[in-house]
């Protein structure tokens, strides 16, 4: 059997796959699974401060904020608000029915502005969302933009990350953490 066309097809495919990867670009979104234990207590006697724990819930027909009930009374914020999805009309004219990342993106700059110190956000979704959704959430959730609020879909969408004077991204809560809905 002549292996010569099939060897020389081979060497051909080789270069080509490896020049078609190079413009293949993977992404990865740096997230932490719970922690599994009991919470450890302070030394010295001193009073641990309370945990935030900001969940943000992606419902079929919602974004649900969460937090910690006593201390969104200490600080005069809800303790849950609901964002419903909204119809935006897009600059084609098409009108379509979207989760408000706008309004999302608010009310964490709200809690993040109140609970400067807060790093932690946890995000729970239905197993039938699509990826891209949460990963818009997490997108949300984790970088600040220039402006605290944009008036529609599209002005988000367009927005670009705040810097600080080093020229790295400023954050919001930069460790996502994964939960399970029950």
């Amino acid at each position: 059997m002549d292996l010569k066309p099939i060897m020389g097809l081979i060497c051909i495919l080789i270069p080509l796959l490896v020049y078609a990867f190079s413009f293949y670009e993977i992404k990865v979104q740096p997230v932490a699974a719970p922690r599994i234990g009991s919470p450890s207590t302070g030394e010295g006697g001193e009073e641990e401060k309370k945990p935030l724990n900001l969940t943000v819930s992606i419902a079929v027909d919602a974004i649900v904020v969460k937090v910690d009930n006593t201390l969104a009374a200490e600080q005069g914020i809800e303790p849950e608000v609901t964002i419903p999805k909204k119809n935006f009309t897009m600059p084609d004219g098409k009108v379509v029915n979207e989760y408000d990342y706008p309004e999302l993106y608010k009310r964490l700059v709200q809690i993040k502005r109140k609970f400067r110190n807060e790093q932690t956000v946890f995000i729970t979704a239905d197993p039938e969302t699509p990826w891209s959704i949460v990963a818009r959430v997490i997108d949300a959730a984790r970088f600040e933009l220039k402006q605290e609020s944009y008036p529609d879909l599209k002005s988000y969408s367009e927005a670009t990350e705040a810097v600080d004077e080093k020229g790295n991204p400023k954050l919001l809560f930069p460790q996502v953490v994964f939960t399970h809905i029950d």
